[in-house]
C-alpha cells in the first residue's frame, strides 16, 4: 500500500523537476540548435523555427528539440545526416541533463 503523502511529495518534486530543469535543458537545447546548425541559410526560417520544448507524459519528463518548419525532417536525413542538428543537440546536452536528474533524484550510473 502507498502512502499518500509519500506520493504527493513526489509530485511535486517531479514537477519542480519539470519547470525547471527541464525548461533550463529545453531552452539551451534551442539556443544550442540554432547556433550550431550545420546548413547554410538561405531565409533563416529553418533556424529560427527549431523549438526546444519540455516533456511532459504519463512516464516520462524530460525536454526535447524539434524542427517546426516541413523541410526539417528532410535537413535531418539529407545527405546521411550531414545536416542534421536535433540528434546532436541532445546528445550534446544528455550527460548534464542526467548527471542533474540523478543529484535530484538519487541513482547511480
Amino acid at each position: 500500500m502507498s502512502d499518500p503523502n509519500v506520493e504527493a511529495a513526489l509530485k511535486r518534486l517531479i514537477d519542480r523537476f519539470r519547470d525547471s530543469v527541464c525548461l533550463k535543458y529545453a531552452v539551451e537545447a534551442e539556443q544550442y540548435a540554432k547556433a550550431n546548425a550545420p546548413w547554410t541559410d538561405r531565409t533563416g526560417e529553418a533556424r529560427k523555427t527549431l523549438k526546444g520544448y519540455v516533456i511532459d507524459e504519463e512516464q516520462a519528463v524530460g525536454f526535447g528539440i524539434a524542427h517546426r518548419k516541413e523541410y526539417g525532417k528532410q535537413l535531418e536525413t539529407a545527405r546521411d545526416g550531414k545536416y542534421a542538428i536535433l540528434k546532436p543537440t541532445i546528445e550534446n546536452l544528455r550527460k548534464g541533463f542526467l548527471d542533474t536528474a540523478r543529484l535530484i533524484f538519487g541513482g547511480h550510473g
